[in-house]
């Protein structure tokens, strides 16, 4: 959020601005302040409260010296110490707070003064203001009069507030603020039992010394309110029924220069001539608002109001009460008096011309809830023989004098049939309307495309369909949702005269608010077609009326559409062929009655039926956003007055003509959204055009080095000389902070796809595209802004693409950058290949690492494949699990790779081929001096002389093992200091009478010499005195291997690659307590459900401080399949395919391997009769060891066959050792 508060006076506090800030402080990036004292002043800014996050200066304020672009920085603060006040050269000043979003403090306070006051102290002192003043239950008004409050803010609130007020309540509070200040009430809450509009004997009433301003109850909060003096009244009554909560509110003494900017409209105004508007002019005013102007003319003169437009809701028919209203106050500036009051002034008719008898105007506006009209515009002068003051032109729009290629139009080829009245209409000649249009959705309630009409809409331009915008109150954003259908005449199948269209944007008229408030004026919108359409005998355009034409009275018109025929507004049935109905026009006078459609009716509508029982005909609900059309005269172009808009209920009742939206009042604004839309066709949207054509350029965010705009929308495509490809490159990035791009963004496409989608302030890697076009967009939020980026594109030759290329041999390998290390940021490659004689060709993958799909199931880095004849998408591909091997009909394929800017990967290795059976091979590695070294490997494993208690136990947290049931479990004890004993610390396991197998992570600094460690085997109890005597055996350790991949200690997201081999410094000899197991065949996978057994001596109660067993304990843990433990609800990018995951799914059942465990062995056996293999180590798991859906997570030892077997032979070279 930008905040930006713009100060024109002598002083002030930051301190409001600063509360606002300090509650939003977990999700803000950005607030700003601009401070402006008068011409030859200074700004000084002094702090009085100064705490911000000292972590780094992740959290700052910025202060600059001016608001222009290249102000110097006057100085950078962070921390929780004092700053000393920092003074301008100039009279501006830019304050800029920032947060990286990670920690939070209570913020800080600041006061501006301009340099000429004294100085403001830093030491906070409680000010001389009442804050919460609220009476005791049996307080009233009466015989002790009101509650009487002063200060420069506070509270207040119902009594026993936020439990019910007290029955028979009469109290009241008077504010009073400094003199000079005016009161500022802001209402919290609202619950007072009453009807809104309606209130009886609860009710709050808020009055100052002039009127009323306003009677509330029930539950929505009533409008802020400034009062026009330095005293504002709030009286609370109750009756002796129902209660409810009450109210609360925040009063606060405010400057009259600021009236403006705290109620969102009004003025304050010394001028001696100037203009006033209802909110939104010309467009409707805002329901629920209040609004005051306050106008002073010099002593010696008065001030005349003028109103030139005035439109509010009419009087009210029954209780002539003008619930949208205008009150003028003509009082003495000096001394505050009223002189006279004027109005209030409701309805359509003018106010006549008010002289004023006092030196000061006051002006309020009032509206409800209910009904909106257009507002008022008024001038005020103090020299009426002067002229009128004029306001500056409406600034013009660079697409204003954009011509619009209008077509024939209004002239059926097939003339429709026009002389009959039917009750309801009659069936249209086909083709006799060709420009009426089918617009058809596809609900979200089918998940595939599957399209239904559901309005009407009209052809008026062969882009362009007109319709209303209640058609779009679902679905207005989503576009691929719409088809437009031209053509049509019988909706139950496809005509051969048909063409349907997909859309490419959607204008609803911005003054539509339903149903956010209830009426539907300005009903209309147009619909972008895709594509150009070719006027045929069954399709061409309807013409336009003049602009603001009405239409006479009993003017017959038609309307058509597919609306239901029943009349049964909860059974509505679609038409099944095109109906017409003939219904006159309806005075505007006559329907805007009350019997009528009184207030709903706008002078912007067009009235349409009979008013007779036995005549009456109208329009229903398919018909909704269709044409109504008329002619001049007989045989002269139809031209479409009309959109169909509302009816009553059940589509025909007396007095309730068909309402439509009168198109002729929508002319500037139709011409308006098609032009622009021509404009933004041939240019960017951030300055300049759209389509650049050359060798090289610039292309940058609109206002660079400045701050880009809110809610930019920026297009450019780039095309370059053919045999050429686009280099581009950013010499400049810094776009609003977005987790996943969500917020400010640029994206990058070619031909083939994305080239990336990027964000914050990292930026992109210089890129080439695939082929001679690329194409940039540039969107921002309403949010925070930043400087925005420029970039440079120039042609470069084919051979300058950093990876990929163009090949056209039978067979190929794919590889990603850098392999077999990691890829780097922000990747793109592509590879095109063409085998021009093959019927396919065949994509696979031997090896496939790159990173997991994002918590929204979006792959962000991945490898997409194409068929390179038709360019569609077979598939994009991202995680750990190798895709399928992929086979494309015909000769030619494009695959393309991106990476993001973040966790990186292994990669990929693929291959092309155009037979199946012929899979290319990568090239032999270099020969190693140790490749001929045989490691001979126990001839016996995996048999325990005692057998384990092997049976499917499912005991919470596992249960003791029967002892040396597990003669491969190996206690690691690490002792880093002489005087220290040695502690178990991690798990192993023997597979070698030299090697124990482990986990890298247990080797993390300190714990990295090998002499720190000691390997004991043949144990059961950790205390070595209760068990078998001689059983145990502790060895030394002469050399640790950690995987080289193992980068844990570097990137704590990163626990692959978790395994590491310990050499004995003397041979093991086997005994009935010591024995090794076996190890997995490479590449081997347990099926999902095999029930495998964890061992160690981890904490049994999975506590925060992990305490080692007495005893060896086992669990039993069936295997968790990959996909399953993958997913984001599990372990999710933490899981690799080179790791098992392991455990029960329900909560009852939980067990898993503990801390004490790690390193230690997953043994799997086929059956009771398979020795055991041991197919995991203990890697990773969950706090406290136990969560449900986060079972434990082991190495796979089938994955790293052959890193041992290298390992064990290259330490034997290094060694000189022979085996």
């Amino acid at each position: 959020m930008q905040l930006t508060r713009i100060k024109n006076r002598n002083e002030g506090d930051l301190s409001t601005i600063c509360r606002k800030l300090c509650v939003f402080i977990l999700y803000l990036y950005v607030d700003q302040w601009k401070i402006t004292v008068p011409e030859g002043e200074r700004v000084r800014l002094t702090f009085t409260s100064f705490d911000l996050v000292p972590e780094v200066c992740g959290d700052f304020i910025q202060v600059y010296d001016g608001h222009e672009a290249g102000s110097s920085l006057i100085s950078k603060l962070c921390g929780g110490r004092m700053p000393k006040p920092v003074e301008t050269s100039g009279n501006t000043m830019v304050l800029r707070f920032k947060t990286d979003n990670s920690l939070t403090s209570k913020g800080f306070r600041a006061t501006f003064t301009k340099s000429s006051l004294l100085p403001v102290s830093t030491t906070t002192t409680k000010p001389s203001t009442t804050t919460t003043q609220t009476p005791p239950p049996s307080t009233t008004s009466g015989g002790d009069g009101p509650v009487i409050i002063k200060g420069r803010k506070g509270e207040i609130h119902s009594p026993g507030y936020p439990n019910a007020y007290p029955a028979h309540q009469k109290i009241s509070w008077k504010i009073s603020v400094p003199k000079g200040f005016l009161v500022k009430l802001q209402f919290t809450d609202m619950a007072i039992t009453g009807e809104i509009g309606q209130c009886k004997e609860d009710k709050l009433v808020i009055t100052d010394n002039y009127s009323t301003l306003g009677t509330h109850c029930g539950y929505l909060l009533p409008p802020l309110v400034v009062s026009a003096s330095d005293t504002i009244s709030v009286s609370f009554t109750s009756d002796s029924r129902l209660t409810d909560r009450g109210f609360s509110a925040k009063w606060e003494a405010v400057y009259p220069e600021d009236i403006a900017e705290i109620q969102g409209c009004g003025l304050f105004s010394r001028a001696p001539t100037g203009v006033i508007k209802s909110q939104n002019w010309p467009m409707n005013y805002k329901a629920n608002a209040e609004c005051m102007w306050n106008i002073d003319a010099p002593l010696n003169k008065r001030i005349t109001l003028h109103f030139t437009h005035f439109d509010l809701e009419a009087k009210d028919f029954i209780s002539s009460k003008c619930y949208d209203n205008i009150v003028v106050f003509d009082m003495n500036r000096m001394t505050n008096a009223l002189i006279q009051t004027h109005g209030p002034f409701c309805g359509t008719k003018l106010p006549a011309t008010i002289l004023t008898k006092g030196t000061r105007l006051v002006i309020r506006f009032h509206s409800d809830l209910f009904i909106e009209s257009k507002g008022f515009r008024a001038y005020w002068t103090i020299d009426p023989s002067l002229p009128a003051p004029t306001e500056p032109p409406v600034p013009a729009n660079p697409w204003d004098d954009i011509a619009i290629e209008w077509s024939r139009c209004g002239i059926p080829a097939t003339p429709p049939s026009v002389t009959s009245r039917i009750v309801n209409g009659e069936p249209a000649t086909p083709h006799s309307w060709p420009w009426q249009v089918s617009m058809q959705v596809w609900p979200a309630s089918r998940p595939e495309p599957t399209f239904f009409h559901t309005c009407g809409g009209t052809l008026i331009h062969k882009n362009w369909v007109m319709t209303a915008a209640h058609c779009f109150i679902n679905y207005a954003d989503e576009l691929q949702r719409w088809n437009m259908c031209l053509g049509k005449h019988n909706l139950t199948f496809t005509e051969p005269s048909q063409r349907c269209f997909n859309v490419t944007g959607i204008y609803r008229h911005e003054g539509f608010k339903y149903p956010t408030v209830p009426t539907v004026e300005f009903d209309i919108a147009l619909v972008r077609l895709d594509g150009d359409v070719t006027p045929s005998n069954e399709i061409s355009f309807a013409c336009l009326p003049s602009v603001e034409e009405v239409l006479p009275a009993t003017k017959k018109c038609f309307a058509t559409g597919w609306g239901d025929e029943t009349g049964d507004s909860m059974n509505a049935k679609v038409a099944e062929a095109l109906n017409q109905v003939a219904l006159p026009v309806v005075p505007y006078d006559t329907c805007k009655r009350m019997d009528y459609w009184w207030f709903q009716v706008k002078t912007s509508m067009i009235c349409c039926g009979y008013t007779l029982p036995d005549e009456l005909q109208s329009v229903c609900q398919g018909d909704s956003g269709g044409p109504l059309v008329c002619q001049d005269y007989a045989g002269a172009p139809w031209e479409v007055h009309g959109i169909t808009s509302f009816g009553p209920i059940g589509c025909i009742m007396n007095k309730k003509p068909s309402v439509f939206t009168r198109s002729s009042a929508y002319i500037p604004w139709i011409q308006n959204v098609i032009r622009r839309d021509l404009y933004n066709q041939h240019t960017s949207g951030c300055g300049g055009p759209k389509d650049l054509i050359g060798t090289d350029g610039t292309v940058s965010s609109m206002g660079f080095p400045g701050n880009y705009d809110n809610k930019a929308r920026c297009e450019w495509t780039i095309q370059v000389p053919e045999g050429q490809l686009v280099h581009l490159h950013f010499s400049n990035f810094s776009l609003e902070e977005s987790q996943l791009c969500l917020n400010d963004k640029v994206s990058i496409r070619d031909g083939v796809g994305s080239l990336g989608t990027h964000c914050s302030h990292v930026p992109p890697t210089d890129l080439v595209s695939d082929g001679n076009k690329l194409h940039i967009s540039f969107s921002s939020n309403d949010k925070v802004v930043d400087t925005g980026f420029t970039a440079t594109w120039r042609g470069v030759s084919p051979t300058a693409a950093p990876c990929g290329g163009s090949f056209n041999t039978a067979q190929g390998e794919i590889t990603s950058p850098n392999w077999p290390n990691d890829y780097q940021a922000q990747s793109v490659c592509t590879w095109r290949i063409t085998i021009p004689a093959a019927k396919s060709i065949h994509i696979g993958f031997t090896h496939f690492e790159l990173q997991a799909a994002n918590i929204l199931g979006n792959c962000v880095d991945y490898v997409e494949v194409f068929n390179g004849e038709t360019m569609a998408s077979l598939g994009r591909f991202c995680g750990f699990a190798p895709p399928s091997t992929l086979a494309i009909p015909g000769g030619s394929v494009v695959i393309r790779f991106l990476s993001n800017g973040a966790d990186h990967q292994k990669g990929f290795r693929g291959y092309w081929t155009n037979d199946a059976g012929v899979i290319p091979t990568l090239p032999p590695t270099p020969p190693n001096p140790w490749d001929n070294i045989t490691i001979t490997w126990p001839v016996e494993c995996g048999n325990p002389a005692v057998k384990p208690k092997s049976a499917a136990m499912r005991v919470v947290n596992g249960v003791e093992a029967t002892p040396h049931s597990w003669p491969w479990q190996v206690s690691m004890q690490a002792s880093p200091m002489s005087l220290i004993p040695y502690m178990h610390g991690c798990g192993g396991s023997l597979i070698h009478e030299d090697w124990i197998l482990t986990a890298a992570h247990c080797f993390m600094f300190p714990l990295t010499n090998p002499s720190y460690w000691r390997m004991c085997l043949g144990k059961h109890h950790m205390n070595s005195s209760m068990d078998v005597p001689s059983a145990e055996e502790c060895f030394k350790v002469d050399g640790i291997i950690r995987h080289e991949g193992f980068v844990y200690e570097q990137d704590r997201t990163d626990i692959s690659n978790d395994i590491a081999l310990v050499h004995l410094a003397t041979a093991v000899n086997m005994t009935k307590e010591i024995s090794p197991v076996c190890l997995p065949k490479p590449g081997a996978v347990m099926p999902a459900g095999t029930p495998c057994y964890v061992t160690g001596w981890g904490d049994e109660k999975g506590n925060m401080f992990p305490k080692v067993s007495d005893k060896l304990n086992q669990a039993a843990l069936p295997i968790v399949d990959f996909q399953t433990c993958s997913k984001p609800a599990y372990w999710w990018d933490s899981l690799r395919p080179s790791m098992i995951c392991a455990g029960y799914e329900s909560p009852d059942e939980l067990k898993s391997a503990c801390q004490g465990d790690s390193g230690g062995p997953f043994a799997c056996s086929g059956s009771g009769t398979t020795p055991w293999e041991v197919h995991g180590i203990v890697s990773f798991g969950p706090q406290g060891c136990i969560k449900d859906k986060k079972p434990s997570v082991f190495t796979r030892v089938s994955a790293f066959n052959d890193w041992i077997d290298t390992n064990i032979k290259k330490f034997i070279h290094e060694s000189g050792k022979t085996y």
